[in-house]
């Protein structure tokens, strides 16, 4: 994300408009939100981009959870770092959130309108990791039953 934001400061327009960040959910959450506050701080002229993937899990070293998913390592619900909140929280007016889907165009559309803008966007690219698909449907209900079981009974 860094180095990103440094190439759209010096590179010229033409070639930083072409610039783009992307980091996977699990690092933005443990090393990428200093990051995007610098963007936000110090914003480059031409605007800039920054895509999360975000596959609900911390696929590259096992399949941990982490503040993004709402889910203990243990995998019982917690509170959650919602990305897309974080992000307006930060000031950000330009947020997306989308399913990428083969054929779809969504991501495409999305991502050259904010390159177009020319001001900071995040474009949150967001699909469950299809490894642990079955899994996650099973943290959900168990969510839904705690959420049911905290919540006091109408009167």
């Amino acid at each position: 994300m860094g180095v990103g934001l440094g190439l759209r400061h010096v590179l010229p327009p033409e070639q930083a408009r072409r610039v783009v960040s992307v980091i996977g959910d699990s690092t933005f959450v443990h090393s990428g939100i200093n990051g995007l506050v610098e963007m936000v701080y110090n914003p480059p002229p031409l605007g800039h981009v920054l895509i999360i993937l975000d596959n609900s899990t911390t696929a590259m070293t096992g399949h941990q959870e982490h503040p993004g998913t709402g889910r203990t390592l243990g995998h019982e619900p917690t509170g959650q770092v919602v990305l897309e909140d974080l992000a307006r929280a930060l000031g950000i007016r330009r947020v997306h959130v989308v399913e990428p889907r083969l054929g779809s165009g969504d991501f495409e559309r999305v991502l050259d309108e904010c390159l177009a803008s020319g001001e900071l966007a995040v474009i949150i690219a967001r699909r469950p990791c299809i490894l642990i698909a079955k899994q996650l449907k099973e943290y959900e209900a168990r969510r839904c039953e705690c959420a049911a079981a905290a919540s006091p009974a109408s009167p």
